[in-house]
């Protein structure tokens, strides 16, 4: 008996098939179904609705453990479920950090208890010892922020990943130019109020000199980078130039390629990020995403009080899975962007940089994880519809056309009608 038949899908060329599921594995995609299929008790006519590989999140913020009260893994896993993610990689910036065996380790049980979607972890880099014992447990990647590090520092910890073969993550802004003019901006009393000033402190030259400095380290050290949350059209050109000749990949967020600096007049403090929004000049557009390798929500949460401080003190990051979709589907209305890239950036992309095996592609024999998407929802975004801990965003009220109706991982429907299903997850690796 077939586990689940998806019948009258429609994919990214238009074609209609359907797609036959055994034991959480693709086992079929077939334009007729035979008699005996449609004996099965569990077929769901999708009536010609598309359906795209499951999303696969590279980088999203879980707090989990320690930070709880802004979001844990329960609830932000059901936010992935909820924006067509079947995969996320969670950061290790919780506290304890994510940098040794026993944190590693403990984050990862946290996971499997609590999470509605399969994911990986990355790695925090302490030291030489901690990476070798790390390795053992299979984590995605490795993670630095380099604005907390100094360059002999840096020089350091790009070090403890030679020979790992592991891909090394980077937070991209230059620690001695982020401090200096946060210094300077905050001497003025003016600036508390002021937004943009946020914008001038951690500025365009920051990341790009950062990102300099991560390529020379890496091609020290023979390092795989990708380059989180890249944020200006600048350093995008930067690293276009080199990219043939280095192992690196370059993510978009939705926030950095949807909003600029402008948007501080209308929201404030509550769309302050890290790298922070550019002013117009400097902001990266939907016509940029053709030159990036993925997409990253860089889902960031915090309680509402955390992001209605001052300039200076308001904790920095945006919530991004259940509007990301929403995002890109309308844009794909507009002809602006294509369903094909979509997967590219979201699905094949992710899962190839981070070597995820049986994920990013709807092919026989690949994990069932699946997305499926009616191109003609309207809807306003919603802070109450969330299900993130955090119910604010810079898109609040923002007509959107094509959402996400039904996200299915290894078989199983987690998120149907925006309703969420718990079932058993897997560490992807």
């Amino acid at each position: 008996m077939n586990n689940l038949i998806l019948k009258n899908c429609k994919f990214s060329d238009k074609q209609i098939k359907n797609i036959i599921i055994e034991d959480g594995k693709i086992a079929k995609i077939t334009k007729t179904l035979s008699k005996s299929d449609l004996t099965s008790d569990n077929i769901i006519d999708l009536k010609e609705k598309y359906v795209i590989p499951g999303l696969i999140d590279p980088h999203v913020h879980f707090r989990d453990p320690g930070l709880t009260y802004k979001e844990d893994w329960a609830s932000g896993s059901m936010a992935a479920a909820h924006g067509g993610y079947t995969t996320v990689i969670d950061m290790p910036n919780t506290n304890p950090q994510t940098d040794t065996l026993k944190n590693f380790k403990e984050k990862k049980q946290i996971a499997l208890k609590k999470s509605y979607c399969d994911f990986a972890l990355q790695a925090g880099v302490k030291s030489k010892k901690d990476v070798d014992e790390i390795m053992t447990e299979k984590p995605a990647s490795f993670k630095i922020f380099m604005d907390l590090y100094s360059d002999d520092e840096l020089n350091e910890l790009f070090s403890h990943i030679e020979n790992t073969g592991k891909l090394l993550c980077l937070h991209c802004e230059d620690q001695k130019l982020v401090n200096y003019y946060t210094s300077k901006l905050k001497e003025n009393p003016d600036n508390k109020s002021d937004c943009k000033a946020y914008s001038r402190a951690r500025s365009e030259i920051a990341e790009l000199i950062s990102v300099h400095k991560a390529m020379t380290y890496a091609k020290k050290y023979n390092l795989q980078l990708h380059l989180c949350h890249i944020s200006s059209n600048q350093t995008l050109k930067y690293v276009e130039a080199y990219k043939q000749d280095m192992n690196i990949s370059i993510e978009a967020t939705p926030h950095h390629i949807f909003l600029d600096n402008s948007t501080y007049d209308s929201y404030g403090t509550k769309a302050k990020t890290n790298p922070p929004l550019r002013n117009k000049k400097y902001a990266l557009c939907v016509d940029d995403l053709c030159k990036f390798d993925s997409i990253g929500t860089d889902h960031a949460p915090h309680t509402l009080e955390e992001k209605t401080k001052d300039t200076w003190t308001t904790a920095a990051g945006i919530p991004g899975l259940e509007v990301t979709m929403k995002l890109l589907l309308s844009q794909v209305n507009k002809n602006k962007l294509s369903l094909d890239e979509i997967i590219r950036l979201t699905s094949a992309n992710p899962a190839r940089i981070f070597k995820i095996e049986n994920k990013g592609f709807i092919k026989e024999g690949y994990d069932a994880d699946l997305c499926v998407i009616d191109m003609d929802k309207y809807g306003k975004v919603d802070v109450d519809e969330f299900y993130t801990q955090a119910k604010y965003t810079p898109f609040e009220g923002m007509e959107y056309n094509g959402d996400v109706i039904m996200t299915i991982n290894r078989g199983e429907i987690i998120c149907e009608d925006d309703e969420l299903i718990k079932h058993d997850v897997k560490y992807v690796y």
